[in-house]
């Protein structure tokens, strides 16, 4: 049996996409066999140790409040710490994110001989990799994972030649995985009622995630709002999460006329019943590696409607999946957008198409056997 501590500096109650996967690639570990245990940072409220959907987190020393390098330092060394105390009690440690916990594990690993696994986070450009080479201590945690030799895992080739380019390291290309019982194509029935005052007639188009420029959905409305005039039918598009554009994408959605159209909802944590109302999933980034909604949007059969970029491109069959385009072209996404408004059953048969890739590549079950070998 596999003993395995996950590493990750936040966790439930705060959920992004990297503590999402590290929670539900933690329980389909343990389905299959494997004992693991959550190590992440103490905040205030929180208990120092308690069960979340069956797995053991254990929460450590943090002093948010004095600043991120302070804050980093301190979980840095409490990382180490407990994994030098605890070596008897795990046989892989696998952070999630390049952070300076990735240095406490590699180096503890290194030290005791267990396997380290670093998963490399975000978007070529704009993640991991890209942010620490432009600082000083970003680089000398760079050089030190290098030559601490854990083993890497990326998520999209995209983020491997990243990482190729950046430290010279090698990785192992594991995608994320979904939970295709949670996320699932729901019944006509099913949907009808779920549909039912949520929105206009017509297609609904959906986005999930941050609300952040790097997203582009300023100016996904804009295409938008074109196309609509364009095929001259109805159709919505919601986009549920919070972030840093929120009042750019309200005030954009005002001037273009689109009050009832477009919407912004508040992240839920039932997200898979939104999904399950949906028919489009639109995601058009100028950089991806491997969107969790993505996935959960393909395993729930919808239709996939993005740019053309990272992971995105790589998991999207163009035509066949989903349509995608050059976030540096607005008149390709609209066009797109036009297409999937006036081709009749089009969104069905793409949607239809996502789930069988989901069930293929992406089922969260595949993903946790390919870890249980890499440990």
């Amino acid at each position: 049996m596999k003993r395995v501590v996950m590493l990750t500096p936040n966790f439930y109650p705060h959920i992004g996409g990297a503590e999402k996967q590290a929670l539900e690639l933690s329980k389909a570990l343990k389905a299959q066999g494997a004992q693991v245990m959550i190590l992440t940072r103490r905040l205030d409220g929180l208990a120092p140790r308690e069960f979340v959907s069956g797995i053991l987190v254990r929460r450590l020393a943090a002093f948010s409040g004095a600043g991120p390098l302070i804050d980093s330092a301190v979980f840095l060394l409490s990382s180490f710490a407990f994994l030098m105390a605890n070596a008897i009690g795990y046989d892989a440690v696998h952070v999630h994110l390049a952070g300076s916990p990735a240095i406490a594990a590699a180096l503890a690993a290194r030290l005791l001989k267990k396997r380290a696994v670093v998963k490399i986070g975000g978007g070529r450009g704009i993640g991991e990799i890209a942010a620490s080479s432009k600082t000083r201590p970003g680089r000398l945690k760079l050089w030190l994972l290098k030559r601490l030799k854990p083993r890497f895992v990326c998520v999209a080739r995209d983020l491997l030649d990243e990482l190729r380019e950046g430290i010279g390291a090698e990785a192992a290309l594991i995608p994320n995985g979904v939970d295709l019982k949670t996320y699932r194509p729901p019944e006509a029935e099913e949907k009808i009622a779920l549909r039912r005052g949520l929105c206009r007639p017509g297609l609904l188009f959906l986005y999930v995630g941050r609300l952040a420029p790097e997203k582009r959905l300023c100016g996904f409305l804009r295409s938008f709002a074109e196309a609509l005039g364009e095929a001259k039918t109805e159709a919505s598009f919601f986009m549920a999460g919070s972030g840093p554009e929120e009042g750019a994408i309200r005030e954009e959605i005002s001037r273009l006329g689109l009050e009832g159209r477009a919407k912004v909802l508040e992240p839920t944590h039932d997200i898979a019943k939104l999904y399950a109302a949906a028919d489009i999933f639109v995601l058009p980034s100028v950089s991806e590696g491997l969107s969790n909604a993505l996935l959960e949007a393909m395993a729930t059969g919808l239709a996939v409607l993005a740019s053309r970029v990272g992971g995105t491109r790589e998991a999207v069959s163009e035509g066949r999946t989903g349509l995608l385009f050059d976030p540096n072209d607005p008149a390709e996404e609209r066009r797109q957008i036009v297409k999937l408004l006036t081709e009749s059953g089009l969104a069905f048969r793409l949607g239809r198409s996502a789930r069988a890739d989901a069930e293929a590549r992406y089922s969260i079950d595949r993903v946790a056997a390919r870890y249980l070998e890499l440990y």
